[in-house]
């Protein structure tokens, strides 16, 4: 995730020449893009004693942003936005050399979270800015899902599966109902149009009730219209 945003990164630095905003403005910067989402010392244990550990998973992020541009070089903003959050979990396959066993795929967890980014923009080249700050996040909800196919092997490369079973269903309860980040990011406008891209490094556990110790990492990339007012 850390190299998809520094890839972000570099092509935004490749960009700047339009002029510098105006000091005293206010704007508005409704956007919407793709979040790339992880939960850090996240894993799941089968019923054969195997492993299966986080990933990354793709969803979806939109919301809105208002600018105050207290100096040439200094912006603030506030906002609001909806990010998928969550995991993907890597698929356990058949092991010929054990007698039984079960397959393990399509496991996910499924989180939605309303976040409430407070942010400093440091503008370095035209329209090119770095932001930092922090961000307060609120669960809004959160679901499991995964598939297991008990199996059984005859010792000469043959494999008999069971039916596939499927578990689904609201996990919210298993979730703190509110989340802390630091997200730091970079931008680039041209046109009014305002390209983003942010990494939001997650500060607090997720989970409640001694489940685990995981926190959220989020990358999102989106692409806003910038309003003047």
């Amino acid at each position: 995730m850390r190299r998809l945003f520094l890839l972000s990164l570099f092509v935004l630095t490749l960009f700047g020449a339009q002029a510098q905003p105006k000091w005293g403005t206010w704007s508005v910067v409704p956007h919407v893009g793709v979040s790339f989402a992880n939960l850090t010392n996240d894993a799941i244990h089968t019923t054969d004693d195997r492993i299966s550990h986080s990933q990354t998973r793709i969803g979806f992020s939109g919301g809105a942003d208002v600018y105050y541009q207290l100096t040439d070089k200094l912006a603030l903003s506030g906002g609001v936005a909806y990010t998928q959050a969550g995991c993907n979990f890597k698929d356990i396959p058949a092991d010929l050399n054990a007698k039984y066993g079960t397959v393990f795929h399509n496991a996910y967890y499924n989180l939605g979270y309303v976040d409430v980014p407070l942010l400093a923009h440091i503008y370095i080249s035209k329209d090119l800015a770095l932001s930092i700050g922090c961000q307060p996040s609120f669960l809004t909800k959160a679901t499991s899902h995964t598939e297991m196919q008990d199996y059984e092997t005859d010792g000469k490369g043959g494999i008999k599966y069971d039916k596939n079973e499927v578990s689904e269903g609201d996990v919210k309860h298993w979730y703190k109902k509110t989340a802390f980040a630091i997200p730091v990011g970079i931008s680039y406008e041209y046109e009014n149009v305002m390209l983003t891209a942010r990494y939001n490094f997650g500060l607090s556990n997720v989970y409640g009730h001694d489940l685990g110790d995981s926190k959220n990492r989020i990358i999102t990339v989106s692409v806003g219209y910038k309003f003047n007012l």
